[in-house]
């Protein structure tokens, strides 16, 4: 059994492959759900292969960059992993999983993020992780949603107003008062009234706008907020399709809203929102809009930490449930990551971020973590998963608000429970939205 990066003219074979385990007649090709992994010039993936060259499994990998307030994470995303019938019981995904390891590492990855459960990861180190909060909406809520939307203040983007869980609340107020200004120089009424509607291909540069104004989430240029938006990715895995709306005060866009819904499919699950960025309460309304026009029995919404002023206009009227993020994640070097993300906890808090170290620690792929006048505190890979992504939701002025206490081991001193307060938990980006892989 060969194990190697599939070659450029290979990917339509990788492709068919794919089709044959995870789509049915009424599908689209994989390569059009995910143009980017099955691409030639984009996907890093694995391919295993028989003695007459033949691919009999295939685990995609693909590079993409997370941004978290002033740091950038080189995120690689593990899916359409899949193995021909004959092939099974023979270890290959698990060569597959090694390669592309090793393909990371050598890729300066920071993360790896992988669609799946099963214990074929969990056995390899990667960890469920994050906390998001389910709000599942109706349309009967419509109207009230509505309302509160209106009553809200139009200021920020949909993490401006999180400044206090992100630590870069200044440059997306600042970024979303750019948006504002240049509506303003062309003579549009940016304190106008709300219009909701479905977006246009005229909209695009104002729509990446505003996805680049959030301050968690994955990069995106106009090129590929186009390309997902018509891969319909996640979307139609689900035989869901999306529907793109448009939020615009006086001409100028001020929230965009990605929805997963029903078509002429039998869907598999409940409609949801995939995405969105601009003013938490021209995205409630937008959410408002969508429950009116399209008369979903239901939509969804998956908000993660960073997404309070939203959240919170959910909270008054969607009952909700908290739960994982989608998929698994995995550590390749824990003392990269941490020194990845050290502008963001640098701004998160200048005085007590600059203090604080990490090396590689004593057990593999853990840290070793310093601070003045404490004994160095080290955790293994599970506990440093804990610490970056875990802890309970919790929105301002709930019981368990954004300064609760980090997830640490059992045992660990308060004084470095002191020190990583505010520091930890952070925020991650949806792993459901529009890179879904």
């Amino acid at each position: 059994m060969n194990v190697r990066l599939v070659k450029p003219d290979e990917m339509t074979e990788a492709a068919a492959l794919a089709d044959s385990i995870f789509r049915d007649g009424e599908q689209v090709s994989m390569a059009a759900g995910f143009p980017y992994l099955f691409s030639a010039v984009t996907s890093s993936s694995f391919g295993a292969y028989g003695e007459d060259s033949r691919m009999t499994a295939f685990m995609g990998l693909l590079p993409s960059a997370v941004r978290i307030g002033s740091s950038q994470l080189n995120v690689f995303s593990v899916g359409a992993v899949c193995t021909a019938p004959e092939a099974r019981g023979h270890g290959v995904a698990g060569k597959l999983l090694d390669a592309v390891k090793d393909q990371v590492a050598a890729s300066d990855g920071d993360l790896i993020l992988v669609s799946g459960t099963r214990s074929l990861y969990t056995r390899a180190g990667c960890r469920e992780f994050g906390t998001i909060r389910r709000y599942t909406l109706t349309p009967e809520m419509a109207p009230a949603l509505r309302e509160a939307a209106a009553e809200a203040p139009q200021a920020g983007v949909s993490e401006g107003s999180t400044a206090s869980l992100t630590g870069a609340g200044a440059g997306a107020s600042a970024r979303a008062a750019a948006q504002v200004g240049a509506g303003a120089s062309r003579g549009t009424d940016a304190a106008g009234p709300l219009l909701c509607r479905e977006w246009t291909h005229s909209d695009l540069p104002a729509l990446a706008k505003l996805a680049a104004s959030r301050e968690v989430a994955f990069e995106q240029s106009q090129w590929d907020l186009a390309m997902l938006i018509d891969a319909q990715a996640y979307a139609r895995c689900v035989k869901l399709g999306h529907r793109v709306y448009v939020a615009e005060r006086g001409g100028v866009p001020t929230a965009f809203l990605v929805a997963a819904l029903p078509g002429s499919l039998r869907p598999k699950m409940t409609p949801f929102a995939i995405e969105w960025a601009g003013e938490p309460s021209a995205a409630a309304a937008l959410l408002a809009h969508a429950l009116e026009t399209a008369a979903p029995e239901k939509l969804d919404v998956l908000a993660s930490r960073h997404d309070a002023g939203l959240a919170a206009l959910l909270q008054k009227h969607a009952p909700y449930a908290d739960e994982r993020i989608l998929g698994t994640v995995y550590v390749p070097d824990a003392a990269r990551l941490f020194h990845r993300l050290k502008p963001y906890l640098a701004a998160l808090q200048p005085e007590k971020a600059p203090l604080l170290e990490g090396s590689s620690g004593a057990a593999e792929r853990g840290i070793r973590l310093s601070y003045p006048g404490l004994n160095d505190l080290e955790l293994d890979a599970d506990a440093w998963i804990a610490l970056l992504f875990d802890g309970p939701f919790s929105l301002p002025g709930e019981e368990a608000d954004a300064n609760a206490a980090p997830v640490l081991p059992e045992g660990t001193p308060a004084q470095w429970r002191e020190a990583l307060t505010g520091l930890f938990p952070v925020p991650f980006p949806s792993t459901s939205g529009l890179n879904y892989i």
